[in-house]
């Protein structure tokens, strides 16, 4: 979904929601999976719950990543070197694009005021 890649290489998470029953589309869809009919992006709130998270110790890919339940939906996130715990609330500091086209997602604790994307995390 182009206008969702967008959104995000302009550093902002909007979700495609169903204008005919409501739904949110996930992954990013210009069709309802539920009802075929078309989606638009919104901007949802993006705090949410940390399901469960990894460490890795691979040089130069030194950080935390985790499972991350916000808005009915579930995304793979970083979180640098940050301490968590799961069932923890957490909450988006940044997304964006890759120079390799993946996207990204930076999450924080929810409690924290901290931008946490790092250049050696946006490598491809």
């Amino acid at each position: 979904m182009e206008e969702f890649i967008n959104s995000l290489k302009k550093g902002k998470f909007r979700m495609p929601v169903c204008l005919s029953c409501g739904r949110k589309a996930w992954p990013p869809s210009r069709r309802c999976p539920h009802c075929l009919c078309k989606t638009s992006l919104k901007t949802i709130k993006t705090i949410g719950t940390l399901i469960e998270f990894s460490s890795s110790h691979i040089k130069g890919r030194e950080g935390a990543f985790g499972l991350v339940e916000m808005a009915g939906i579930r995304l793979i996130a970083s979180f640098g070197d940050l301490p968590l715990k799961e069932g923890m609330k957490v909450k988006m500091s940044s997304c964006g694009i890759k120079p390799d086209g993946t996207a990204f997602y930076f999450f924080a604790p929810a409690g924290l005021d901290i931008n946490i994307r790092r250049n050696k995390d946006k490598r491809t």
